[in-house]
């Protein structure tokens, strides 16, 4: 199925991009270096390819097929490693350009023609060691000798014209013919014929994929690619097949799917990487508009401001602004309502394992079935403080130490993604970290972090919500985006106390206070109220005591919450409660720290 995605999206975009993507002949390579060459075959110039900051950098190009290299001397056609095109002249294998030699020469001469281009291609290959040695000693110095001689691929451009060799008519149509001659070749009459899984079609044996393509940009995953189907163990085969003859697959669909894949790697507007696993999505759309709105489920603030300019009316800013969209009651067919509902969606998640990859998930469906989930998401996430939905990476980064990505522990990133794209109660684990994050840390406002900031607190409130709902629970409407004085939870109330004890200290000590009762008693008060409460209400009242001007205001709005709350303290609260303690918390101090008329 994954596969079948993939190849679908090779075809929509072949009609989208035309010319741009590679057809049967030819394929994507990242190339490092250009080889200039003048109309007598000679080295005139070795360009690497550097950023800015003078580090050799990669750029894709459309060049002459280039099948999966393992073991052994494998040429390829006009983009090649410096070891194939100068061999022993740069102190490399000497074995290598002679089969680079044999298989050029092969192609250029079914040419039938002797253009400038191909006049300088053949003298390059009747270059000897001495020729090519001097003349590269003369163009480039040690680091980029160095650099050469590391791996990158190399293609070759004619100075007269300033054309890459690889994209000349007459060359290509050299190419071609070779190709296809080749490939008829390995074909026979009564060849055995089976079924290839991508496109079901009926391919001779000898068109199967014997190794299918590398896929690259996989965080933690090989810098060379894994590929996704291998079989190296005599366990994983079957009927006396060997590597990919276990999954037959036609070489065309193999390294269609291959290219589609690496290329929605490359391009940041299509995948990001949660901890150890990179998200890969797509949309099998014919306009821009749909792929959009997936994108900036995923796209952090950082990647947001570096791929494209932000407008009131891109889809990136509604996607953004969805939670104040829901509090003017808004629903997913109002705000994106130019989109295509039946526009089919895939997210695919990756990580390393070894020289494969492994696949962490996988998750298909309609515009439509996705945006009312995502839609009910924001939903259960809006509350009062939160002014831009957050997409996944923020909600995680919550849950880890020091709000580090590396820190997100494994497995996270795939439980959220489920429980978003499903419609399911969020995973208890990922609510349990987030609770032991606001027990273990402090506010940090130099950072904007803190112990409980709006974004913690829609988690809070998103995953109780979903637990209630899928329970049945009545208490899920009274669970609300801003403070619920009717609501019936002793935890809750007992956090809004909490926070009235706070700000009874805060306002007779001073916002200077090294420690709050926040920063010594939280774990003891939301874990065993009983325990701690009785103390933290004789502290309130030396505080309140002492405290002038606010000092009968805070007393009063103590004993409001305290008219909600039963005579006994409760000895122990649940998980659960904890977290709807955390909730009445942030919402009493947002109450209390909100103008009148911002309310």
């Amino acid at each position: 199925m994954i596969l079948q995605a993939l190849y679908r999206h090779y075809q929509l975009l072949q009609e989208r991009e035309g010319d741009s993507m590679p057809g049967e002949e030819y394929s994507a390579a990242d190339v490092s270096f250009d080889v200039h060459l003048n109309e007598n075959g000679q080295i005139v110039a070795i360009i690497p390819h550097v950023n800015e900051k003078g580090k050799i950098v990669k750029q894709k190009h459309i060049v002459p097929k280039q099948d999966k290299r393992t073991s052994g001397i494998k040429p390829y056609f006009l983009c090649d490693k410096a070891e194939y095109l100068f061999g022993s002249a740069i102190g490399m294998r000497d074995a290598c350009r002679e089969a680079m030699k044999s298989l050029w020469k092969e192609v250029l001469m079914d040419s039938g023609t002797e253009s400038l281009e191909i006049h300088a291609l053949m003298s390059f290959l009747n270059l000897d060691n001495e020729q090519l040695s001097e003349q590269i000693q003369r163009l480039v110095d040690g680091n980029v000798l160095e650099s050469l001689k590391s791996g990158g691929l190399c293609v070759l451009k004619f100075v007269p014209t300033g054309r890459f060799l690889h994209r000349d008519p007459t060359i290509q149509r050299a190419w071609e013919n070779y190709y296809r001659k080749s490939s008829s070749d390995c074909e026979s009459a009564d060849e055995a014929k089976q079924i290839c899984l991508i496109t079901g079609d009926q391919i001779p044996v000898s068109q199967i994929a014997r190794l299918h393509p590398s896929i690259k940009n996989v965080v933690g995953a090989q810098s060379s690619g894994a590929a996704i189907v291998s079989f190296n163990v005599e366990s994983f085969c079957s009927y006396g097949h060997e590597q990919s003859y276990n999954a037959p697959t036609s070489q065309k669909s193999a390294e269609a799917y291959g290219f589609v894949l690496n290329k929605l790697l490359a391009d940041p507007n299509h995948n990001v990487r949660i901890n150890d696993t990179t998200v890969v999505f797509w949309a099998d759309s014919s306009t821009k508009r749909e792929e959009d709105w997936l994108v900036s489920l995923f796209q952090d603030v950082q990647q947001e401001a570096e791929n494209s300019p932000m407008d009131e009316e891109s889809m990136r800013t509604r996607v953004k602004s969805a939670v104040r969209h829901i509090r003017q009651g808004q629903k997913f067919s109002d705000t994106f309502h130019d989109l295509d509902t039946n526009t089919m969606f895939y997210v695919l998640g990756l990580s390393p394992n070894n020289a494969r990859l492994a696949i962490r998930f996988w998750y298909t469906g309609t515009l439509g079935e996705l945006g009312e989930r995502v839609w009910s998401h924001y939903q259960d996430l809006s509350i009062i403080g939160l002014d831009r939905s957050p997409t996944i990476r923020e909600l995680l980064r919550e849950i880890a130490v020091g709000h580090d990505w590396s820190n997100i522990p494994p497995n996270m990133e795939g439980q959220m993604l489920r429980s978003i794209l499903l419609d399911l109660p969020y995973s208890r684990a990922v609510f349990a970290q987030l609770m032991n994050r606001i027990r273990a840390e402090s506010d940090d406002p130099k950072k904007g972090l803190y112990k409980i900031g709006a974004i913690r607190a829609a988690m809070i409130k998103a995953y109780l919500i979903r637990q209630l709902r899928v329970n049945k629970n009545t208490l899920e409407g009274e669970i609300t985006m801003e403070i619920n004085e009717q609501l019936p939870s002793v935890p809750y109330h007992l956090g809004r106390l909490f926070a009235c004890l706070e700000k009874a200290q805060v306002s007779a000590q001073g916002q200077g206070l090294n420690a709050t009762i926040r920063d010594r008693f939280w774990g003891a008060a939301s874990a065993t109220p009983a325990n701690v409460f009785p103390r933290l209400l004789n502290l309130a009242q030396h505080h309140i005591a002492k405290d002038e001007e606010w000092g009968r205001v805070n007393d009063q709005r103590i004993q409001e919450v305290m008219n909600a709350l039963p005579p006994q303290f409760p000895k122990r609260l649940s998980l659960e409660e904890q977290g709807m303690f955390a909730l009445g918390y942030y919402h009493q101090r947002q109450d209390l720290y909100t103008k009148k008329s911002d309310k």
